[in-house]
């Protein structure tokens, strides 16, 4: 049986990366896309998941999200990192499609009684429109499959703050409800993300074997990797939001543990994700009542570039 997913994304160049494995994979049915700011505003967000699902042949629905975090004022979007357009500057024409009638939260909810038990949330994103749709319908943590998160910075440092990785930092105060919430949620951190690197040259053998999804992507990723050159000194890029997907196809590649979280939502330490081992005891308050989450602490990075290569190749043929 395909799992059902739906994708909650801020596209984003990494973001791209992993709705092309979506649309490869022949295990995964895509439902949807919902969209978040983040990377860029969530109107381009919007655009942005139209284009992508319109250029590769994808007639999945794209609803779109909240447009702020739920309390603290919007941070500017990372177009440091992903480009003005949100892909590196490579163009992408505009889709003629219009996005859902149902907004993001919505969407999620009406989905979850179409399919109950059955569909796995991906959010790829801050997470403002995973706390809306528990607000509007706490019922719905018993009806998704698997809610699969990047986000968060375990036992690394952060990526925008010596703590903090971008999509908690960006709504802290959401992620804080995400994590707290009773659903089978398992977080993909910087720990797992960040020993993968997609090099120059696997990006042009991806173009190679597989030219309608390869290509842009490699041109997404020469951008993305000129970042990631002159701030961490990597020869290549990280594709983050892929791990979401990958748990699901591929878990062999990661190490777990489980254990509760939260997250610092004010002062200077904002937005950094606190981990508390499961069997384990601390003073912290926070966790008290907390379920226990699964998170990916580390991969096999050859296992998880094998895969993505194999799923890409796979598609051209």
């Amino acid at each position: 049986m395909k799992h059902k997913v739906i994708i909650d994304t801020d596209p984003g160049i990494d973001d791209a990366m992993a709705i092309a494995y979506a649309i490869a994979h022949p295990d995964i049915e895509l439902l949807a896309l919902t969209t978040i700011f983040g990377n860029v505003r969530t109107h381009e967000a919007t655009r942005n998941a139209l284009a992508l699902l319109d250029h590769w042949g994808c007639d999945a629905d794209v609803a779109e999200g909240e447009a702020a975090p739920l309390t603290i004022p919007g941070n500017e979007p990372s177009y440091l990192v992903h480009g003005r357009n949100g892909f590196g500057e490579v163009d992408i024409p505009a889709s003629s499609r219009s996005k859902h009638a149902l907004d993001a939260a919505d969407y999620i909810i009406e989905a979850s009684k179409r399919y109950p038990g059955e569909i796995t949330l991906c959010a790829v994103g801050p997470l403002t429109n995973l706390a809306r749709l528990l607000e509007r319908d706490p019922e719905v943590a018993t009806r998704l499959k698997a809610v699969i998160v990047m986000g968060g910075a375990v036992h690394k440092k952060g990526n925008v703050t010596p703590v903090a990785e971008a999509n908690i930092w960006n709504d802290p105060h959401a992620a804080d409800l995400v994590f707290a919430a009773s659903w089978p949620l398992v977080l993909a951190p910087l720990d797992c993300t960040m020993p993968v690197v997609f090099t120059p040259d696997f990006m042009q053998a991806l173009a190679k074997e597989n030219p309608a999804l390869g290509t842009p992507l490699a041109a997404m990723a020469e951008f993305y990797a000129r970042f990631y050159r002159s701030h961490l000194g990597l020869a290549g890029c990280v594709p983050h939001d892929v791990m979401a997907l990958s748990w699901l196809t591929v878990p062999g590649a990661f190490r777990l543990q489980k254990g509760a979280l939260c997250v610092v939502t004010d002062g200077a330490s904002i937005g950094q994700t606190l981990f508390q081992p499961g069997g384990t005891a601390s003073r912290a308050r926070c966790f008290d009542g907390r379920p226990n989450h699964m998170v990916m602490v580390d991969t096999d990075p050859q296992m998880f570039l094998a895969d993505y290569m194999m799923v890409m190749t796979r598609h051209a043929g």
